[in-house]
């Protein structure tokens, strides 16, 4: 599988202009049914799409750790790959190096207090008293994740996406659902380059990603954000990443713990969190 973007550009001119576009995201108008979320096609301020195809081309490539539970007893199984950007608010300093200059321009961004003032506005929910989460995602053939809501304590996610090609059949898609059923699906969201989605959790805000076809030349790939609130009661939740007596299983089919996270090595090392 090939992981080259289709198109490239000549790198831009140094410009001070921010990246996001805040009075876009303010701007945003959020469906109510199953629940609030809004699928916004333009976020990035990039009238001619040159920063998102540069975006797309720098997207992360090293420092990825595996993360799955494939225990289908498990209320949410999943596999991706993840690359922690900011956890518990502050930025991974091992992840910030490898990134270009336009990424950490970007991850700055997302750190600053009009983004979260633009999220806010969008959304209705208080986000001051929040610490935000921030990892690059990547799906490749078969990856997943499951029918879930998220935990009590993630208020808000945004997710963008960075792949300007994705035909019907890589698979792949965010759904958005009415209920935990798989096939209850309100909405569809296919990872287009540039494009984002707004989720405002609450106990019925279902949502997954359907496995991606082997046939895909690409890894989907995702910047993921989550707004924290650290006294949210997270047992309230439908999730239980947090038990730590919930095991999965590895590829060989042997038992793993919940949150066994390797690289191609198999190494099992980063304690990160990466739950969606």
């Amino acid at each position: 599988m090939t992981d080259a973007p289709s198109t490239t550009d000549p790198a831009p001119p140094n410009n001070p202009a921010p990246l996001l576009d805040l009075p876009a995201l303010r701007r945003a108008e959020l469906a109510e049914h199953p629940y609030r979320w809004a699928e916004l096609p333009h976020t990035l301020n990039d009238p001619d799409g040159r920063t998102a195809r540069q975006l797309e081309a720098e997207f992360p490539t090293q420092g990825f750790q595996l993360t799955e539970r494939t225990d289908h007893g498990a209320e949410k199984t999943y596999r991706t790959r993840n690359l922690p950007l900011i956890t518990h608010g502050r930025p991974v300093a091992e992840s910030r190096h490898a990134l270009t200059p336009l990424w950490q321009r970007l991850v700055d961004e997302l750190a600053a207090p009009d983004y979260r003032a633009a999220v806010a506005q969008a959304t209705g929910r208080r986000l001051e008293h929040c610490t935000i989460e921030v990892r690059a995602v990547r799906y490749g053939p078969g990856y997943w994740i499951a029918p879930h809501t998220d935990r009590a304590d993630k208020v808000v996610t945004q997710l963008w996406y960075f792949n300007s090609q994705w035909p019907a059949d890589w698979q792949g898609t965010l759904r958005i659902l009415g209920s935990a059923a798989p096939d209850d699906v309100t909405a569809e969201v296919a990872p287009r380059q540039g494009s984002s989605v707004l989720l405002v959790r609450s106990t019925d805000s279902w949502h997954s990603v359907t496995p991606v076809a082997g046939a895909a030349r690409q890894d989907r790939r995702t910047l993921l954000l989550h707004f924290i609130d650290p006294t949210a009661d997270t047992d309230t939740g439908t999730e239980t990443d947090t038990d730590p007596g919930r095991r999965g299983t590895r590829a060989d089919g042997g038992p793993v713990d919940a949150f066994q996270q390797a690289d191609a090595t198999g190494r099992s090392e980063y304690p990160g969190s990466a739950r969606d």
